[in-house]
């Protein structure tokens, strides 16, 4: 869920020098607190959450009426994997795609024989297209294949939970209201970020049943 957390900043447009300075500053606060008159552990990274939007915020009224990419330029914002970076390079990404697409197409084997739902054939057919354009392209444009498997990802979840059983569902609706971490996201997280954990956590039971991996770079 911890995971999950750092996704959803990088989704609001956190930089990673602004998240960590956020980090930076909740933990400086909670060490000076403990040092003072004592505090209990900390067991999530829930508890940097406001410092880090508070940092954020901070970031932004700081680049008031500067450029979008003078402000991107100066803050060396790292919202999304490098393609200088060896890690994502070329052959590295068109093996995780090759995997994902392998993934997909063993499952529509095993629970499609009369033919396969749109919604998944479409996913399927936009991975091959984003795997080609990697491999005959000069140089890989990371952020925009994140942002086309976001949207993939998206898209599965969605048709893969259709496929689950009511009583599942609410096995899991029941999980998920018992479930320790997410009981500390929502005291602790505004709503909309607490309905995101929610939805991930929703997410995750999805993939794991049907054996699908996340579809994201970040997954390398």
């Amino acid at each position: 869920m911890d995971w999950h957390l750092i996704a959803s900043w990088r989704d609001a447009g956190v930089p990673l020098n602004v998240a960590l300075r956020g980090i930076d500053i909740a933990m400086d606060g909670y060490y000076d607190r403990r040092a003072s008159r004592g505090a209990s552990k900390i067991n999530s990274l829930c508890y940097c959450h406001d410092a880090v939007m508070e940092a954020y915020a901070g970031y932004l009224e700081s680049r008031v009426g500067q450029a979008p990419q003078d402000a991107g330029t100066e803050s060396g914002a790292c919202d999304s994997p490098d393609s200088n970076d060896e890690e994502f390079g070329r052959d590295v990404i068109l093996v995780f795609l090759s995997e994902k697409i392998s993934e997909i197409e063993s499952l529509l084997a095993k629970q499609c024989r009369c033919g396969s739902p749109e919604n998944i054939e479409r996913a399927l057919q936009r991975l091959r297209e984003i795997a080609l354009d990697v491999k005959d392209g000069s140089r890989p444009d990371t952020e925009a294949i994140e942002r086309d498997l976001g949207i993939l990802d998206s898209l599965l979840c969605e048709e893969l939970r259709t496929w689950i059983s009511a009583e599942e569902r609410e096995a899991w609706e029941q999980e998920a209201k018992k479930d320790k971490i997410l009981k500390v996201y929502k005291k602790q997280l505004p709503k909309e970020h607490y309905e995101k954990m929610r939805e991930n956590f929703f997410r995750d039971k999805t993939r794991k049943k049907f054996h699908i991996g996340e579809l994201s770079l970040f997954r390398i």
